[in-house]
């Protein structure tokens, strides 16, 4: 495939406008790029592009066909985003950009949640094991900022994001971890005005069976 006509067709039915935000999506550098160019679009670009915008992998190939997947319109996608909640208590990254697009059913997430105000993260560590285990995906909805005791949240403290199930008291904030090997962290009067609440935890992307 010509890499003028992918990039002509990837243009039309998304927001990229140029070939740097197409490599940045992509994953790549300028070299692969260049490379495209002269040898060809390889086969799993087209498909990256179409499970992240739900397009038709045969008309981005050919033009041929519907531009969009059939059921599109009961499909929704959250963003991924490159912070990753640390289930442990090691340094984290947190810088939020969009690294990709994670589709679920429309009419599912519009029943658990805010779907304008959910992320989806990678889980680190293994605190939350085997609830939760390192390198899963967890969808947060940022709009569920009021604790409510028993459920995961993913939470800020100090310089770290983490994932923990609470217990919410008066001037009083238990974090537990699943991992017996992990003791809960008990937050007391103050320390509980400076913890930073990014969202409930309501779906990961492990089977449990």
């Amino acid at each position: 495939m010509h890499f003028d006509d992918f990039f002509k067709r990837v243009a039309k039915a998304t927001e990229i406008t140029t070939q740097r935000q197409l490599a940045d999506l992509l994953s790549v550098g300028p070299a692969a790029i260049t490379l495209a160019k002269s040898r060809g679009v390889p086969k799993s670009w087209s498909l990256k592009i179409a499970s992240m915008f739900g397009l038709n992998p045969a008309w981005i190939n050919t033009g041929q066909g519907s531009i969009y997947q059939s059921g599109r319109e009961s499909t929704f996608f959250v963003p991924r985003i490159s912070a990753r909640a640390c289930a442990g208590s090691g340094s984290l990254e947190v810088q939020d950009n969009i690294i990709d697009e994670i589709p679920f059913s429309s009419e599912w997430i519009n029943r658990i949640g805010n779907p304008g105000s959910m992320v989806v993260m990678e889980v680190m560590g293994d605190s939350m094991s085997p609830e939760l285990e390192e390198g899963d995906l967890i969808l947060i909805d940022q709009s569920r900022q009021r604790l409510q005791s028993q459920k995961i949240y993913v939470i800020g403290l100090e310089d770290t994001l983490q994932v923990k199930r609470v217990e919410s008291r008066p001037n009083l904030l238990i974090l537990f971890s699943t991992n017996q090997k992990y003791p809960p962290v008990t937050l007391q009067g103050d320390e509980v005005e400076t913890l930073r609440i990014l969202g409930q935890v309501l779906w990961s992307s492990r089977a449990y069976v």
